[in-house]
């Protein structure tokens, strides 16, 4: 696996309605919009750092980065480690095979075991840091986008 991992948020409202109609609010409006876009990415991205599993070597947590795009119109919080998707994800049946039709030998319990065919090692349940981070942050970001309005 490679690339980035990107979970999509869909925007609401209140923010939808403020990114398209930028253009039409006076200049102090739009830099408190995209002031309001930019601080937003930079939550979600701090949150999703905090809710993701820490592993041995750290890289998905480290992984974790914000940018803005389309003249600060949009954030953007993606994960770059490449078992991402897996965290966030989780998996299904994971198998184990032995080498062209031989014994398999690996340990279980404390103890040498060994099989001949497939050794299913079990699910990963998804551990949604992305989601989560943005979904506790969502209602200050719109409470934010709001009082940039008035």
């Amino acid at each position: 696996m490679s690339g980035a991992f990107t979970v999509r948020v869909n925007m609401g409202a209140v923010i939808s309605k403020a990114v398209r109609d930028i253009d039409s609010y006076d200049a102090e409006k739009q830099k408190r919009i995209r002031q309001v876009i930019a601080d937003g990415t930079k939550a979600v991205r701090d949150r999703a750092v905090q809710a993701a599993p820490k592993g041995p070597t750290g890289k998905l947590r480290k992984g974790i980065r914000s940018s803005l795009v389309g003249d600060g119109r949009e954030g953007i919080v993606t994960s770059t480690a490449p078992h991402s998707a897996l965290v966030e994800l989780g998996t299904g049946d994971r198998l184990t095979y032995s080498r062209k039709g031989r014994i398999l030998k690996f340990t279980w319990k404390g103890r040498v075991r060994y099989r001949k065919g497939p050794v299913n090692t079990g699910r990963m349940k998804p551990q949604r840091f992305l989601r989560k981070a943005a979904d506790q942050e969502w209602p200050r970001i719109v409470r934010h986008m709001e009082d940039a309005l008035k």
